[in-house]
């Protein structure tokens, strides 16, 4: 894998509203292993380690799978199937 050895700026097709307008929100990998997160039009940046970004995502995929095996059980106690 190539490691990061410059600034890298990326715009996602995610849109968050805010300021009375939909934004993109850009993404920015830095070589210090730092993951940049801004929304489009605006200076602040809110920047995470490589890292931490992964256990966010590791911890939510988590949650996500949980929750979908309790809905899957109350409905079976329920009678229901999905």
């Amino acid at each position: 894998m190539t490691k990061v050895r410059r600034k890298w700026t990326r715009e996602t097709d995610s849109l968050i509203f805010e300021r009375g307008a939909s934004r993109n929100v850009i993404i920015t990998l830095e070589p210090a292993g730092l993951v940049g997160f801004r929304l489009k039009g605006t200076r602040k940046t809110y920047s995470l380690t490589a890292d931490k970004c992964y256990m966010m995502a590791l911890k939510a995929s988590i949650m996500h799978e949980r929750k979908e095996k309790s809905k899957r059980k109350m409905s079976a106690r329920r009678g229901l199937i999905f």
